[in-house]
């Protein structure tokens, strides 16, 4: 039987293609890779900064110092020692009294994200744990168990309901505890501090953050593609993305999305001049998709950077101070900033998803583009076309913005744990709200891409189309037939939103 704690030093034959922790800082992409099954490993420098730690805090528990979750309880209960003789059974005890969460399970892949931030947190060597506790979750993630988590149950000061499911798994408590150890894994004991350790971390939040960011990122670059069929179809005014516009006012975002909508509508009549404008000024949902999508951008990466420095961080307390030889109480697992950052994220996509949602109601419109009402094939026809598609896609950009409220000024309560946790964050909430409101994103993305390759071969140009744009038309195409009269939309949004997700998007 292995060891959930017995360490596989990076280096060795079996440690082939496993991202190695800290040897570098983890990047949000390191741990979407994990998430999706990647191997992690903990590397000889982190080996050697948590042996120094806990040597450290073996030493100030020695001499008896009083050190919040190492001698006391937690919380409302840190006025209370902890009996040498007590140690090991208040271990599992604290994780079982901290398995408080409610709603639908986690999806495997945020679980997955959360271990694999958790030992990158003890990687940096501060919170004084040994180094068989970082194994563990490293172990776990090798095999093919991921513990069952709540997705409720984090007011965004430690993600502490979800990281104690996941110590319990690892400790061999419950069903995962044995599904764990049926994979040949001896469970994790844990000594003084520990079990406070794996609790005490934003890493469900931070894990979560990161998926959400990768997928936004993929929901922007969908909305590019889908508003650049969209000009097409629309016959729109190529003025509104001439390099010049962010020359003279230079948002980077503003920038990158020009030369992307350029890039989508190089080669076709459109961007050439062949095939002029129908209008003099579009629709601000069709002019404006730079500045729109570029905010959107801009606040994504400052989201990213914060999660950066999340993710190269202890948020712990206590840390150790080796070279002092104790250990402090901090506030690190306040994760203020990368909630507040959350929100921004959620605010900038918000934009780009309304004008999406705005466009498609466009490109129904006869008064706008000059085709029949829905895009009928036979503009005398008493059927809806694609008219009734405007419902679904406003409900679609209605539901992202709902999710695009900021969730960090919420304060459900001001009394828990005594009085002393009056300050909350909801952060692993604005991290979720960014992923599902990014899925809704793809999903509208698709819905306008069917309205485009419908307007676009009403008006015949399919041979014209940029080298993206073609590309995307015949996305489309593969699962969405062209609405003929007497007929009703019928294909698969499902396959056309999987292609804008995946890595062959233009």
């Amino acid at each position: 039987m292995t060891s959930l704690a017995a360490p596989l030093a990076a280096g060795t034959e079996s440690d082939e293609g496993a991202l190695v922790l800290g040897d570098r800082s983890l990047r949000p992409a390191d741990v979407v890779a994990v998430a999706r099954g990647r191997r992690v490993l903990l590397g000889r420098a982190a080996r050697e900064r948590m042996r120094a730690s806990r040597a450290a805090l073996e030493e100030v528990l020695a001499r008896g110092d009083a050190v919040y979750g190492l001698t006391t309880g937690v919380g409302a209960i840190k006025t209370e020692a902890i009996e040498a003789g007590r140690q090991a059974a208040f271990q599992p005890l604290l994780l079982r009294a901290h398995r408080v969460g409610h709603g639908q399970l986690a999806p495997a892949e945020f679980v997955r994200a959360a271990m694999a931030v958790r030992a990158a947190g003890f990687a940096v060597g501060v919170a004084g744990v040994r180094e068989e506790v970082a194994d563990a979750f490293c172990r776990a993630l090798d095999t093919d168990v991921t513990p069952r988590v709540h997705l409720l149950g984090s007011i965004g000061q430690a993600d502490l309901s979800q990281m104690a499911e996941i110590g319990l798994a690892l400790i061999g408590h419950g069903s995962d505890g044995a599904a764990l150890v049926s994979r040949g894994c001896t469970p994790l004991a844990l000594g003084p501090r520990e079990a406070h350790a794996i609790v005490n971390s934003n890493a469900f939040s931070v894990g979560i953050a990161c998926l959400a960011l990768e997928r936004a990122t993929r929901a922007v670059r969908a909305l590019d593609v889908s508003a650049a069929l969209s000009l097409e179809a629309l016959t729109g005014n190529v003025d509104a993305i001439h390099p010049a516009v962010a020359g003279v006012r230079p948002y980077s975002g503003a920038h990158e999305t020009i030369a992307r909508l350029r890039a989508l509508l190089a080669g076709g009549a459109l961007l050439t001049g062949a095939r002029p404008a129908r209008a003099l000024q579009d629709p601000l949902a069709f002019k404006v998709v730079p500045q729109t999508h570029g905010a959107a951008r801009q606040a994504l990466a400052h989201c990213d950077s914060a999660v950066e420095v999340e993710l190269a961080s202890s948020g712990d307390s206590p840390i150790v101070l080796v070279d002092e030889g104790r250990a402090i109480s901090t506030g690190n697992h306040d994760i203020a900033p990368a909630a507040i950052a959350l929100d921004y994220a959620r605010l900038g996509l918000a934009q780009a998803v309304t004008i999406a949602g705005e466009r498609v109601q466009k490109l129904l419109d006869s008064a706008f583009t000059g085709l029949p009402t829905g895009l009928r094939a036979d503009p005398t026809s008493p059927d809806d076309g694609l008219a009734i598609v405007a419902n679904g896609a406003a409900s679609l950009a209605g539901e992202a913005r709902l999710l695009a409220q900021p969730v960090t000024l919420e304060q459900p309560t001001s009394a828990i744990a005594a009085g002393i946790e009056d300050r909350i964050t909801m952060a692993p909430t604005a991290a979720r709200r960014l992923h599902e409101m990014a899925g809704l994103a793809l999903r509208l993305a698709a819905v306008e891409l069917m309205c485009g390759a419908q307007a676009v071969d009403l008006r015949g140009y399919v041979g014209e189309l940029g080298e993206g744009t073609g590309r995307a038309y015949a996305a489309a195409r593969r699962t969405l037939p062209f609405v003929g009269a007497g007929e009703a939309p019928d294909g698969d949004l499902d396959a056309l939103e999987d292609w804008l997700t995946g890595d062959d998007v233009p």
